[in-house]
């Protein structure tokens, strides 16, 4: 039986409730989440809290399957089922272990597929795979259901993807008391004392970003100092910003995943991923072109006037504040004058009073 006590009582509270709510009236649900979201977690928090009767949420982990290929997915959900034999048809025995578990009509079974994103791998080998998993929901409708957790959604024209239109959740930062949680939680295993001030600036730097957090603590535990770049240069989070940026994510699917405008993230834009520039800038000055250069390389983050300042005049190491600001205000309207539609409402770059200026591509 698994352990019911890996996670708070709370733990993503709202998303579990989403997903029950799908799985409780019959429906299949995804949960899509770029790299480091903690699809992993939320799916075992899910199966840990309800993998009994009356409706078993029952873990099929695709890091236990044996071969990419259609019999070895098939044995892997009949041994997940709790059908521990050997089979020479896996398709067959899987539809048999399910329609023991649900001879009763009013029995409901939901398997969590992990790691899905190897469906499309295993869909490779075995083209039928979805018309499969499509054909035993249909056989047990209703009491069967999936919710499977990937970094994108299925493709739309499989048989498949149908079945996770109407319950599509995007997985994104923790809520305050899970970051608490997770960082009171890393506190204890190395036991460490941090004030609240600490974990409330863990949380804020990382927007409660699950891995993100997780390698701020490792950071901040190793000496590293709690701001964004000295956290963005860490071996710990570059290794996690490296792999969340290897997949490419789109503006969209930031804006979605909740880190549109992190400027931790952006500080590890790599540079081989620019933003395609649609305006004219023969026309610019040099400083006028630093500025811009400077937004593009930190689209939807909030950039502060000092940093804006450093970037486009790079040679003055000494620049009185009231001067220096007035000069800035004066380069952002001379720019906004040669790339907005209408500079007297810009679209591109935008004033956040008190805070600075946001570049939206």
């Amino acid at each position: 039986m698994p352990n019911t006590n890996s996670y708070t009582p709370n733990y993503r509270a709202r998303e579990m409730a989403q997903l029950l709510r799908a799985t409780q009236a019959g429906e299949c649900a995804a949960v899509i989440g770029l790299s480091g979201a903690g699809k992993s977690n939320l799916l075992r928090a899910l199966a840990e809290r309800h993998h009994s009767h009356p409706h078993p949420h029952l873990l099929a982990d695709w890091n236990r399957l044996a071969a990419p290929t259609a019999p070895a997915l098939f044995d892997l959900l009949r041994r997940t089922v709790g059908d521990p034999t050997e089979a020479a048809d896996p398709l067959a025995a899987l539809e048999a272990a399910l329609g023991a578990k649900l001879s009763s009509p009013e029995a409901r079974l939901t398997l969590l597929l992990d790691r899905s994103d190897a469906l499309a791998a295993t869909a490779a080998h075995s083209p039928q795979i979805f018309s499969n998993l499509r054909a035993l929901r249909d056989v047990f409708k209703y009491q069967l259901t999936y919710i499977i957790a990937a970094r994108r959604p299925l493709d739309a024209h499989n048989e498949l993807a149908e079945l996770f239109f109407g319950n599509t959740l995007w997985l994104g930062p923790l809520s305050e008391e899970d970051a608490e949680w997770t960082v009171r939680r890393y506190m204890a295993r190395k036991q460490l004392q941090w004030p609240e001030k600490v974990i409330r600036q863990l949380r804020e730097i990382t927007r409660a970003y699950p891995s993100f957090l997780r390698a701020a603590c490792e950071a901040y535990a190793g000496g590293c100092a709690l701001s964004e770049e000295a956290l963005a240069a860490h071996p710990a989070m570059r290794a996690r910003l490296t792999e969340f940026w290897e997949d490419a994510p789109t503006p969209e699917e930031l804006q979605l995943s909740g880190l549109s405008g992190l400027p931790l993230l952006n500080a590890a834009r790599p540079s081989k991923a620019p933003i395609a520039v649609n305006f004219d800038t023969h026309k610019l000055t040099a400083k006028e072109k630093l500025l811009l250069d400077y937004f593009l390389q930190h689209p939807e983050a909030v950039c502060e006037k000092d940093a804006l300042i450093r970037a486009a005049w790079p040679e003055d190491k000494v620049f009185v504040q009231g001067v220096r600001d007035d000069s800035l205000a004066q380069l952002i309207r001379r720019l906004r004058e040669k790339i907005e539609p209408d500079p007297a409402q810009p679209r591109h770059i935008l004033t956040l009073p008190g805070r600075g200026y946001k570049f939206t591509p």
